[in-house]
């Protein structure tokens, strides 16, 4: 009961804010014109007219329980006009059926499609703010393989969850209606069990239903719930399979230069060997659970009839048609009852131990950005506005993710328009200083003063390309059409990709620059993006370290043409990048086996 209340309690957390948002939603009739309101209004009253289609349904199905009473009896009487008139009855309440049917149908599918896309979005928001993406990347096993949560998790969980839901409905509805028919029905058939008249117990049909079908589905929960871990655990093989492959396909040109290949198929393959070892634990165990649903289907299917045949037999004077009828609305009441049986052991993606598993993973996932919005909130390396038009950094103190100590700032000034060179080690922390400078290192503790208005863009070693156009990749993070055609083709030339001028829309060969272009060609097109932005603060993380020194002073010098104003702070270990700073600040050891950074850079 207590992990019942728990899944409850999470598809609700999870589910519930959808039909409560605010934000403006628009529904399109083509040429009739569109409809624009909270969307919430567009949910409920989606959500209103599929539970009136399910009341429908449920109606005609009443309904045709009592024609089935009729018509099996004017069978028996061979009465030709009463059959003929309940068969055109039949007809015209089949025929609203379908309709109630394909109404709900269209209709669920829209609004599961307007949840997904609202969910969808809800979840990339929180995992994209404030580079949660990234500082979730070090927890991978509370939240490994965020891109298939989002992309195929909520899709299964709102599917999966509307129609458990909606199902849950209808046959509560189907079987309080038949519970009141059977019951009534329950006096027609008397019999004794020795010298036990069974229709002194009120509506024992009903009881006989509700007995029959508890003990099935606590049964079935029993057979079942070994299945929530295995699905939950193919889940995660699966999405860490798809990610070897993508990240093999992203640096296809590496593993063949290195001829790879072997060790990479080993790897795939090993990856692959969890989810067929899986497979084979699921596989083995839906035979137990094959055996149990199938002989539990197959006596549900008699035994209405093994109840009522002894007051059948017993009876001279019993219609055919009342034996049909109570026998069809003793298995609707089991139905019912039994609905969790069918769930349980369903082997589609809407059983509930798919389901489970499901809302596990995103349950897990949603628990993880909370608790990283709430270190963000805690934050022990904080970043204030500084009066001065400089970055400061005091009593700085960064640690890995263990929590383990790895470099400490005891006091540093940036001004604006100096260049400053850091080296050391390798490991030794230069790279973590800048993240944390960019606000994207939660690990550790101190203050850094950056100046309220200023921009801070950090370059990489290695260039970040989004799938898509160059000039799109020039002008990330900004929209392709912040900088004019005279920008764009002026800044390439500068940095030497003056012959791609011509191709800047251009995407005969793919989305995937980084496979079209080399490393040097890479951090040309960054260094581009840099001028462009013209931050106030540009940190430079060996960021033209893949260019001929040469170059490399050329990218520099550039740099400092195009933009006067910005402070430049490098980390390099190569003899030319002295002479294009200012100052040089080197790490040196500290205590207990950190590095220690320390050095005032003055205006």
């Amino acid at each position: 009961m207590k992990a019942l209340r728990r899944a409850l309690a999470d598809t609700w957390r999870l589910a519930a804010p959808y039909f409560w948002v605010k934000d403006k939603g628009e529904f399109s009739l083509g040429r009739f014109g569109a409809y624009r309101m909270q969307e919430r209004w567009f949910a409920l009253l989606a959500l209103a007219f599929i539970i009136v289609s399910n009341l429908g349904q449920v109606y005609v199905t009443v309904r045709l329980n009592y024609w089935n009473n009729r018509f099996y009896t004017a069978m028996q009487e061979r009465n030709g006009p009463a059959f003929y008139t309940e068969l055109l009855f039949f007809f015209l309440m089949t025929s609203l059926f379908i309709g109630a049917f394909l109404a709900e149908t269209y209709v669920t599918r829209w609004l599961q499609m307007r949840w997904r896309h609202w969910m969808t979005g809800r979840f990339l928001d929180r995992w994209m703010a404030g580079g949660t993406h990234f500082r979730l990347a070090f927890d991978y096993y509370r939240s490994d393989n965020p891109d298939q949560r989002i992309a195929e998790d909520i899709r299964l969980f709102i599917e999966n969850t509307f129609a458990i839901v909606i199902s849950i409905f209808a046959l509560t509805v189907k079987t309080a209606a038949f519970v009141g028919i059977l019951w009534s029905l329950s006096s027609e058939f008397s019999y004794d069990i020795g010298a036990f008249d069974l229709s002194s117990i009120p509506g024992y049909l009903v009881w006989g239903a509700l007995l029959y079908s508890v003990g099935g589905t606590w049964l079935a929960y029993l057979v079942n719930r070994p299945l929530i871990r295995m699905y939950f655990d193919q889940q995660h093989f699966e999405a860490d399979f798809r990610y070897s492959l993508a990240r093999l396909r992203e640096n296809s040109e590496q593993v063949a230069l290195l001829k790879g290949e072997p060790v990479e198929r080993q790897k795939s393959l090993r990856v692959f060997s969890s989810i067929v070892a899986n497979w084979y634990r699921i596989m083995n165990w839906r035979v137990l659970v094959g055996i149990y649903a199938n002989l539990f289907d197959r006596i549900s299917s008699v035994m209405p009839f093994i109840l009522l045949a002894p007051a059948y037999f017993l009876s001279s004077t019993m219609p055919l048609g009342n034996m049909t009828q109570t026998a069809s609305a003793f298995s609707s009441v089991q139905d019912g009852f039994s609905f969790f049986v069918g769930l349980f052991s369903s082997n589609d993606d809407s059983g509930i131990p798919k389901w489970k598993a499901v809302l596990d993973r995103l349950t897990t996932f949603n628990n993880a950005i909370i608790a990283i919005e709430r270190q963000k909130d805690e934050q022990h390396i904080v970043t204030v506005a500084a009066a001065e038009p400089q970055v400061t950094i005091a009593d700085l103190a960064i640690t890995l993710p263990s929590g383990e100590p790895l470099v400490s700032v005891h006091d540093l000034k940036l001004a604006a328009g100096q260049s400053v060179l850091i080296s050391g080690p390798s490991g030794s922390g230069k790279t973590s200083i800048f993240r944390a400078v960019a606000g994207i290192w939660p690990f550790g503790k101190g203050r850094i003063g950056v100046p309220a208005s200023a921009s801070v863009m950090l370059l990489p070693q290695r260039a970040y390309l989004p799938l898509g156009t160059l000039r799109e990749a020039i002008a990330y993070p900004h929209p392709a059409d912040r900088y004019s055609e005279t920008e764009i083709t002026d800044v390439l030339a500068a940095v030497g990709l003056g012959a791609f001028a011509s191709r800047l829309d251009d995407l005969s060969e793919g989305p995937n620059l980084t496979a079209r272009l080399s490393g040097g060609e890479q951090q040309r097109v960054a260094v581009a993006r840099a001028i462009l932005a013209r931050p106030d603060f540009l940190l430079l993380d060996e960021a033209t370290a893949s260019l001929d020194e040469p170059s490399e002073v050329a990218m520099y010098q550039l740099i400092k043409a195009r933009l006067p104003g910005t402070a430049i702070i490098s980390i390099g270990h190569r003899s030319n990048l002295f002479a294009l700073h200012e100052r040089h600040i080197s790490l040196t050891p500290g205590d207990g086996g950190r590095f220690r950074l320390d050095g005032e850079v003055a205006a």
